[in-house]
Formats: C-alpha cells, structure tokens, sequence
C-alpha cells in the first residue's frame, strides 16, 4: 500500500490568486473575440475596426442618448 502512495505524482493547483489572474485573462480574451465577431458579422464591418476609439465613442454616445 505505502508503493501506491509513492507512485503517486503530486498534482500542482493554482492558488486562489493565481485562478483569478487565469479567469481575468480568459474573460478578456474572450470579450475581444466577441467584439470582433460581432462587429464584423453582425455589424458587416472589419473585425479590426473595433479597436478604433471613434467606434467606442460612437458606441457610448448611443447609448447615453438612449438612456436619457
């Protein structure tokens, strides 16, 4: 029983911290990659057009005049 336990290899996890670093990345990652594709599908633009500060100005003026 005690060769079971040796040959057992030691898993690494991440620590609490080092999980929310890894699921901050992964929702960034993937909210650019939903603004590119939404904006080059649905929005029939270049999907490198929404890094363009003149779309996301846009974006919140429509917004805030729809808002008030």
């Amino acid at each position: 029983m005690t060769e079971n336990l040796q040959r057992k290899k030691k898993r690494t996890r991440l620590t609490p911290l080092g999980r929310f670093i890894v699921n901050l990345l992964l929702l960034v990652l993937f909210a650019i990659v939903g603004a590119m594709v939404g904006y080059s599908i649905i929005g029939s633009g270049n999907p490198l057009e929404v890094f363009l500060p003149e779309i996301w100005i846009h974006l919140v003026e429509v917004l805030a005049n729809s808002l008030l």
